[in-house]
């Protein structure tokens, strides 16, 4: 009977073992729990039980980019598409290129230049850069005296009676301004007056004895010549063209109101307006006041400008 009773013993008391360690590893009444680890959605839960723990982790989301979709980092879930390509378009010097990612596509444009100008260098009409320099003025390599406005400066030319006598006396510019027009020059659209005031004044035995004849003409700054003609039509205008830009303008001289023009004491002066209207702020026309013998023809008001200009000549610039 003991040894029955021993026997019995320790197989209750192995049994009693066997059912303590399945609770301990089998299952969660000691709080023994197995937990998975916890996704973008689920908290942490027991294997075992099913009890949760915690929180979920929540998605964390790649940024989109042009080419590939927001797309969670932990689980890959899909979140947004990719944006795709913000073109910008090509340039001369660039292709099409995406304002995000900076790809670039196709080919540049290439510039699109026009010829430089006495005013603007060579041009590109898409995007407006410039390449070198603009044209040099013809009259930037000639020597002439640069007449300033209310300073007289010595004026030879020849006299009205014997063109082999010269007569010296001053030539000034005593007034200049620019004008949209008045009752003596009329106005035009897109035109403006630039009007200058000469006076000329002699004196001495050579004028008093022959007299003086004044000789001018008319030339642009950056071409030198040009084609006014030497007849006015009834209004006292006559044409002439200028470079603008590239293009020859029409534009138009006149004479204006004669202030003197005879002996005043022992002075022989003569005193006049002279006006050019040109496109509104061009700056090219030159009055030029030379000897009046290098006219062969002395009927004729107007000579070449390349003809008269030289290191003698007087150049007044209507700017």
């Amino acid at each position: 009977m003991k040894r029955f009773l021993l026997w019995a013993g320790v197989v209750i008391g192995a049994s009693a073992i066997g059912v303590l360690l399945f609770l301990i590893y089998s299952t969660c009444v000691f709080g023994n729990h197995v937990y998975s680890p916890a996704t973008c959605t689920e908290p942490e839960i027991c294997e075992r039980c099913g009890e949760s723990h915690g929180e979920p982790l929540g998605h964390v989301y790649s940024e989109a980019t042009c080419t590939e979709p927001s797309v969670c980092l932990r689980c890959g879930e899909h979140h947004a598409d990719a944006l795709g390509h913000e073109w910008l378009p090509a340039t001369c010097t660039e292709p099409e290129t995406c304002a995000r990612c900076g790809m670039m596509q196709g080919e540049p444009l290439g510039h699109v230049t026009v010829d430089a100008t006495y005013q603007t260098p060579s041009t590109c009409t898409r995007c407006g850069e410039t390449f070198g320099e603009p044209l040099t003025p013809a009259l930037a390599g000639r020597t002439y005296r640069e007449l300033s406005i209310g300073e007289p400066v010595p004026y030879t030319t020849a006299s009205s009676t014997d063109r082999t006598v010269d007569v010296t006396g001053t030539a000034e510019i005593t007034d200049y301004r620019v004008i949209d027009g008045d009752d003596v020059f009329p106005a035009r659209e897109g035109y403006e007056w630039h009007i200058a005031t000469v006076r000329l004044v002699f004196s001495g035995e050579d004028a008093q004895n022959h007299g003086a004849q004044s000789a001018y003409t008319f030339g642009d700054y950056y071409i030198l010549d040009n084609s006014i003609t030497g007849h006015a039509d009834e209004n006292g205008m006559r044409t002439f063209a200028a470079d603008w830009y590239g293009m020859r303008v029409k534009c138009w001289q006149k004479t204006g109101e004669t202030v003197e023009n005879d002996w005043y004491g022992q002075e022989l002066r003569f005193t006049w307006e002279e006006g050019v209207q040109v496109p509104k702020g061009y700056d090219g026309v030159l009055l030029i006041l030379h000897n009046f013998r290098l006219a062969e023809d002395a009927t004729r008001l107007y000579l070449p400008a390349s003809d008269v200009l030289d290191e003698d000549a007087l150049v007044f610039r209507l700017k």
